[in-house]
């Protein structure tokens, strides 16, 4: 028979060994990133144009998830939480480490940022453009990349080896026509109006037939934005919230309201014609939604039936719209916010 006093030194070490084992899990990193609900931003708030109209009555959302790589203890709490998404992390952030994966979200959201500004301004009828500069951008260096501490986000590549770079996708094609893997190649980059030739060995990458040197690029592109538009994101990354943005500009330099005294939300990467694109994370979003007390939710087409689905898993009463332009966008704001009026 025990006694109280040795029932009392078992719990003891039992919590002991719960703590150190907790401990453990706790400081022990997984090859997994977890998506979660996260926050809505009131874009009236966020978005100023220069003389634009004042915000009329009702919000318009941008909607964001929260992103971040699980110890062991977060992962066994994610796999019990129907609300939350797990991905492995290589096929989540493309082989970028944590660090380099947030500025090349951060990135996006720039350019986000100027996408939502053209698309806008458009919209509502004002000569915005923008043209691509000849060259590939370097928008990420994988730490595991013959680039890494070469090249740097920011860089244009305008020529590899003695063929010169027009745009992105030319690169892929001439490292596998005419380099090998383990080659010293001369890539020329644009950094800082200085031009540098930089010598990089060619790598391997999984599931790649091309020489390749471990770095993320994208198009360089000039803007032209008639009326001047300030977007505060604080620390928010991804380019998701463009198509938000760019109605909210178009909300501001019309007067429109359209909102109409009712909580709009929305999410979907916009191009600077207008375009709509699918994002991460809607299942997340649309409990974030609701959460904020959207009645009307907008999003991309191709996360439709995602977000319908977990719309009536959850029960919730909201109207989804799915969308591929942004002219679409505003047609399907107009309409639902008359219709809940």
């Amino acid at each position: 028979m025990k006694t109280k006093r040795s029932v009392g030194k078992t719990l003891v070490w039992i919590v002991a060994i719960l703590v150190v084992v907790g401990v453990g899990l706790w400081f022990t990193p997984t090859n997994y990133l977890a998506v979660a609900p996260g926050i809505t931003g009131n874009l009236s708030q966020m978005v100023e144009v220069s003389h634009g109209h004042s915000p009329g009555r009702g919000k318009l959302l941008m909607v964001a998830v929260e992103i971040g790589q699980l110890n062991e203890l977060l992962y066994l709490g994610a796999k019990l939480d129907p609300n939350v998404e797990i991905l492995p992390l290589n096929y989540a952030t493309g082989g970028l480490d944590m660090k380099q994966y947030e500025q090349l979200n951060y990135a996006m959201m720039s350019g986000s940022k100027l996408s939502a500004e053209v698309a806008g301004e458009r919209l509502a009828g004002l000569n915005a453009s923008v043209t691509t500069v000849p060259g590939a951008q370097v928008e990420g260096v994988l730490k595991s990349g013959t680039a890494a501490g070469k090249l740097k986000a920011g860089d244009l590549i305008v020529a590899v080896g003695p063929y010169k770079v027009t745009s992105p996708i030319q690169i892929r094609t001439l490292m596998q026509k005419h380099f090998t893997f383990g080659q010293i190649v001369p890539f020329t980059v644009i950094r800082h109006h200085q031009r540098l030739v930089i010598p990089i060995k060619t790598m391997h990458l999984a599931d790649d037939p091309a020489p390749a040197i471990g770095v993320v690029i994208g198009q360089d592109l000039d803007w032209h934005i008639p009326r001047p538009v300030t977007i505060k994101s604080e620390n928010i990354g991804g380019p998701s919230a463009g198509m938000m943005f760019a109605l909210e500009i178009y909300d501001q330099i019309t007067g429109k309201n359209l909102a109409r005294g009712r909580v709009v939300a929305g999410t979907g990467e916009i191009a600077p014609n207008g375009t709509v694109s699918q994002i991460g994370g809607v299942a997340q979003k649309v409990i974030t939604v609701h959460r904020a007390g959207a009645t009307i939710f907008l999003c991309p087409q191709a996360n439709y039936a995602k977000a319908l689905h977990m719309a009536r898993s959850k029960g919730y009463h909201m109207t989804i719209y799915p969308v591929k332009t942004l002219a679409q966008a505003l047609k399907d704001i107009e309409i639902g916010t008359s219709a809940n009026a």
